[in-house]
């Protein structure tokens, strides 16, 4: 254009550092913190994100929303200067000293105008309304750009910068399949979600921060893709340690083009939201007279402070600043086609501060500047040039260090084609989710590639100044280089020895890594983060070879689900409710349908909307209101066991301002009325009953019962015929019920048996009666009866008896059967009692091992039984059995099945010689031709042995990979689990649990023996208290694996159950012991894992956790990983992976699973493959 553009103005940054001391340390002894304000010299008005930065030098910073700055300045630095700048006005430079002494003072920034005489020739015509243009120009947009699939060849670019400095470069030669123009408006089905983890690459990127850029450039059209031809990527030279990584390459920057998607300032609400005014210029390169709209938010300041509230649930005023973009720019429109030929935007100073949500330790963007170019090719327009640049910060809560970011994303067209355009293959699209960061695409260096490449588009040629910043160690081809390959140089992480100890039962108990418990923030402790984080990066090294691997397990894995999927429908109350995936969904969508009328399925909950901006988010429907108009919703976006209440209306399809906290289930009294259980804050147990009426205050509510006792929790429910309410309080070995008829439902509840020790029942109600399943003088349950006019009498008649090694685990009561899932030999099965009669039936299947379970069985009236099926062949299913003719028929298969026709699978269970004699069963899943005779010793064998839970069958994908790579998969079904009755569990528990780890030694030395494995082959797995499992074996006897992995596990057990303001510690008492007791005090430390680390030889250990994990504190493994680095004498891979978003359960969305299993099983066959390398070398002569 004939004169200095806008965009000079709109894209300026302080210069760039060009020393070579940009990244040293910060770290000095001798520095001052400065302290200040920036403001408008006019009017004294505050400026909001302002720069400082020290010239020559990596440090700078930027002020607040409020104008306010602090900065810590090293006195060498006393003989630099430092720059104030900020959009629009003049720079101000001080010598540091000067600026030092001016600690605690306002500095003023004097204003300068832009000129637009500067930049406008005048035509001697009257110009159009600006809004009259604007419609035309939007009109024309389905005219003026390819109206039919285009494919763009082009050079892409994204880079990052830390207080100025560039810390992060990756590019890629790629092409981008462009959809058509359209005049449609498109709705949120036409986008791909940004969550799906299933699409592309899945890079695997588990830094603790991110960028949140998905909420700016969520919106591709399903049908556009790109292809990544080659692409390469520096080191991250952050000093800050942060890492996080632009999301969605290529596609998330397609997604800014405001043309295509008539958005924003170019979209159907643009008058709306915007003043234009009109102006004109010469566009020198083409000769065409252009007219230029000047656009502005009509958001103010102003208006937005009206809508703040102190209340941080209150979010009007981010929800207006976000639909009404607060955007100021330019827009230029050819004279002749009234094609948009450049667009150009950026946030108004005085509005920054509005631009994002804020909240220490995470990212707060408080710019956005984008700068788009088209070129004509024939009669229409393409993209030429994409810039975007996000600005923000990062502000550390503890020293109050504000630390300045960028993040740039760039396009440059270098050829089109619009012949013959075909899309790509599905899994050549990298995809714009948040699961694809560029920055980890790359697995290795084409130098030759980038060489040629190059020298055909000197575009690619990498900037001075970029190269002035990151190369004050390695060239930047070295770091593309070398970021490829694994630094076995590397050094393990050393945890500092802090010793803290305490006097118990007459000795000192010392602990030398107790300093890594947090548990109120540790986040914002900076020395466990600082470990953490080194400990992630020490295993980030490990992994860099196995990225390949690890990619192509993941593809396997999502690809043998069920991507478009609907539930069950469950018929309640005139209306049919199920839940729906698409392909693109990571979060399913509650929907449902009147019976009467059967209409158009209504939307009532799309969790993939609510996830957007969330690192971790989880959400599921509750009840539904008697009168159909209102819904709950569970809500959980931290990973901890903590869920918001929320109540939608779905008359108008708003939440209303009812939340509760801390909400464990809850259930409706009445259309305004709802009881719900209170969880306590810090220690999660469910403690109170509460009554909530729709429009108050949740802290007045009525408490209706308080358990005070804290080895128990409650719960609330209604029994299946609606009649009644049931309030359970119940420890492990001890419950106490109580009812209320639904008709009366402010009555008093009553008490149907007192709690009595080592007693627990379960009710279930029917006509006149009332179930009882009990474990009264019956260990393994058995089932009675009382009339519901007759409980305070006492008095239960039996009516099934107590069976010894059968446990009754479930009862469903019909008109005519009762039905009891039972479990014998560590094989559940559903027996059929017809009541008429008294025979009984067990419903005859296929396979000999298998998991089963009684459905959903609303009905009483009904000899129909719905049930629940799965093997390690049969993916989940649902049947129906007509009890009377015996037949059962198929309902709905809920995902894929095998699809290896040329596999044979064996399915068997020995019985294994336990320390004692007893006979422990084994289950073993095989390819057929994988026999204990052909060497192969590929086991992966995992048991969990706690709270009497019980081993079932195991499926799906991440199974059958490990049996269809050659792995014998064997479940031990030890003591401390329920598989062989409730006397299997009570003699695995307390004074028994070494049970629990001599039954797994048992198995594993029987595959051994049997030749399924050898000594040291072995893959042991478990998590949380099956984690307590692997640690205390592999403890005892380390030599019989090769890797042992424990996924959140409980191995600080006399620490943690010393703790009673943990979660779960006093309500486990039961299950451990408790070490206030010296009897058992001396039994725990002599089996809890990190209590026996020794001086010996470790197989391979790989240690996952959570840091937001409220059951099993992210200590607990990286204490003893700590405790493990400076006591074992081994050089076997130890690795700690902690993810920060996550708590006990892991991610959130149907596909974060399948990642960590892809991550997993690539390290697994990786040491397979070096045990079998170490044992080829030995063998050789």
């Amino acid at each position: 254009m004939t004169t200095k553009p806008l965009l000079v103005a709109l894209l300026f940054i302080v210069s760039i550092a060009t020393a070579q001391n940009t990244n040293q340390s910060l770290n000095n002894s001798s520095q001052t913190t400065i302290k200040g304000t920036v403001v408008d010299k006019a009017d004294g008005s505050p400026l909001p994100y302002a720069y400082l930065k020290i010239d020559q030098v990596a440090l700078g910073t930027v002020t607040d929303g409020n104008g306010k700055f602090q900065i810590t300045i090293p006195k060498k630095y006393d003989n630099h200067t430092i720059t104030l700048s900020y959009l629009g006005f003049q720079d101000l430079t001080l010598e540091i000293s000067v600026f030092k002494a001016k600690t605690g003072s306002i500095f003023y920034l004097t204003s300068e105008a832009v000129s637009l005489d500067e930049v406008l020739v005048e035509k001697q015509k009257k110009l159009p309304s600006a809004k009259s243009l604007l419609r035309k120009a939007i009109k024309k947009i389905p005219s003026n750009y390819t109206s039919s699939p285009t494919l763009l060849s082009g050079y892409y670019r994204e880079t990052m910068k830390e207080n100025g400095v560039y810390i992060k470069y990756t590019d890629a030669a790629c092409d981008y399949y462009e959809a058509p123009y359209s005049k449609k408006k498109y709705k949120w089905r036409d986008y791909q979600s940004p969550y799906d983890f299933s699409m592309s690459s899945g890079t695997f990127s588990f830094s603790d921060h991110s960028l949140h850029r998905i909420h700016f450039h969520h919106q591709t059209l399903k049908e556009e893709q790109v292809n990544i031809i080659n692409s390469r990527s520096s080191s991250s030279l952050s000093q800050r340690e942060f890492h996080a990584n632009i999301e969605g390459g290529p596609l998330g920057l397609f997604a800014r083009n405001r043309v295509k998607y008539q958005q924003s300032f170019l979209g159907k609400k643009a008058i709306r939201d915007f003043d234009y005014t009109i102006s004109e210029e010469l566009d020198s390169e083409t000769g065409n007279w252009l007219y230029v709209l000047d656009f502005h938010t009509k958001t103010t300041k102003a208006d937005l402070d009206d809508l703040a509230s102190p209340n941080p649930r209150n979010r009007k005023q981010w929800l207006k600043a976000n639909k009404r973009k607060l955007l100021k720019g330019r827009i230029y429109i050819d004279q002749k086609d009234l094609a948009i030929v450049r667009y150009e935007c950026v946030v108004p100073n005085q509005l920054k501060a509005y631009f994002c949500g804020y909240k220490f330790n995470q990212v707060k963007h408080f710019d956005y500047k984008l700068d788009v170019r088209f070129k004509k090719k024939g009669s229409q327009y393409y993209i030429d040039k994409m810039r975007h640049e996000d600005e923000f910060i990062y502000k550390d809560s503890i020293s109050l260090a504000t630390t300045y970011y960028s993040a740039i994303s760039e396009f440059k067209t270098t050829a089109i084609n619009t012949q013959n355009v075909k899309k790509f293959a599905r899994d050549d699209n990298f995809a714009n989710t948040m699961s694809n960061q560029l920055y980890e695409f790359p697995l290795d260096y084409d130098a030759k590639f980038w060489d040629n490449y190059t020298s055909k588009n000197p575009l690619a040629t990498i900037d001075t100044a970029i190269r002035t910043d990151m190369e004050f160690e390695k060239t930047l081809e070295k770091q593309f280089r070398d970021k490829h390959i694994r630094n076995d140089s590397m050094p393990a992480p050393i945890a500092e020895i802090k010793p803290s100890s305490f006097k118990i039962h007459g000795e000192t108990y010392t602990d030398n890594y107790a300093w890594l418990k947090d548990t109120k923030a540790p986040k914002n402790n900076q020395p466990v983060m600082d470990y953490l984080r080194q400990e992630n990066k020490y295993t980030d090294n490990y992994i860099i070879p196995l990225k390949k691997a690890q990619r192509n397990i993941y593809k396997l894995l999502v690809n043998t689900i069920e991507k478009n999927t609907t539930s069950l429908p469950i018929k309640k109350n005139g209306y049919v409710y199920y839940t729906s995936y698409s392909e693109d969904d990571d979060y399913p969508i509650y929907y449902r349908k009147a019976v009467a009328n059967d209409t158009i399925p209504e939307e009532l909950l799309n969790v993939n909307e609510l996830a957007k901006e969330k690192d971790y988010y989880n959400a599921r429907l509750g009840a539904v209101s008697p009168n159909n108009q209102k819904v709950t919703v569970y809500e959980n976006t931290t990973g901890t066991d903590a869920y918001m209440l929320k109540i939608k209306d779905l008359s108008n399809r708003t939440f209303l301002t009812d939340s509760i906290s801390r909400v464990g289930g809850m259930l409706w009294l009445d259309d305004e009325t709802f009881l719900y259980v209170n969880i306590e804050k810090g220690t999660y147990r469910a403690s109170k009953v509460m009554r909530h009426i729709l429009g108050t205050d949740s802290k007045t509510d009525a408490i209706i019962y308080e358990e005070k006792d804290p080895m128990f929790s409650v719960s609330i429910q209604k029994s299946k015929s609606k009649a009644y309410i049931f309030l359970s309080a119940s420890s492990s070995t001890s419950s106490e019920m109580w009812y209320l008829k639904t008709d009366n439902p402010t009555g008093d509840f009553k008490v149907i048996r007192p709690r009595e020790k080592n007693h627990l029942y379960g009710i279930t109600h029917y006509k006149d009666l009332f179930y009882i399943v009990t474990n009264k003088n019956a260990l393994n349950y058995k089932i009675a009866t009382v009339n519901v006019n007759e409980v305070s009498k006492g008095k239960w008649t039996d009516v099934i008896p107590h069976q010894k090694g059968v446990l009754i685990q479930d009862l469903q009561v019909f008109d005519n059967y009762l039905v009891i899932n039972e479990k014998e030999n560590a094989q559940s099965r559903l027996k059929i009692i017809n009541q008429t009669t008294q025979k009984s039936h067990f419903i005859k299947l296929k396979e000999d091992f298998y998991n089963i379970s009684i459905g959903y069985n609303p009905e009483f009236a009904t000899d129909s039984l719905q049930f629940s099926y799965s093997s390690f062949e049969t993916p989940a299913t649902t049947y129906s059995y007509h009890m009377s003719t015996k037949k059962k028929r198929l309902v709905k298969q809920h995902s894929k099945p095998i699809t290896h026709p040329y596999f044979k699978y064996v399915v068997e269970r020995k019985w294994v010689t336990a320390k004692d004699g007893k006979l422990i069963p084994l289950t073993l899943i095989r390819n057929k031709y994988n026999s204990n005779k052909n060497n192969n010793h590929k086991v992966y064998l995992t048991s969990y042995g706690s709270y009497g839970s019980g081993q079932g069958i195991p499926g799906g994908p991440t199974v059958h990979h490990l049996v269809n790579s050659g792995y014998t998969y064997a479940i031990a079904h030890v003591r401390g689990g329920d598989d062989m009755g409730k006397e299997w569990y009570e003699d695995g528990k307390l004074f028994n649990k070494k049970n629990t780890f001599t039954d797994f030694i048992a198995c594993a030395d029987y595959l051994v023996a049997e030749n399924y494995a050898k000594v040291g082959s072995i893959v042991a797995s478990g998590g949380s208290a099956g984690g307590l499992l692997m640690g205390a074996v592999v403890n005892e006897r380390p030599d019989l694996f090769n890797t042992v992995i424990l996924d959140v596990p409980f191995v600080d057990v006399i620490n943690t159950m010393l703790d009673e303001n943990l979660p779960l510690t006093v309500g486990e008492f039961e299950e451990w012991g408790n070490p206030k007791n010296k009897k058992e005090y001396k039994y725990i430390k002599s089996y809890s894992p990190y209590d026996n680390v020794k001086a010996q030889h470790y197989p391979n250990l790989l240690f996952f956790t959570g840091l937001n994990d409220t059951r099993v504190g992210y200590w607990e493994p990286a204490k003893m990983v700590a405790k493990l680095r400076a006591t074992k004498t081994d050089d076997n891979v130890l690795l700690l992976k902690t993810d920060f978003s996550n708590g006990h359960s892991g991610g959130s969305g149907r596909f974060a699973g399948f990642r960590d299993s892809a991550y997993r099983l690539a390290l697994i066959f990786e040491l397979e493959r070096l045990r079998k390398a170490k044992e080829l070398k030995v063998s050789k002569p």
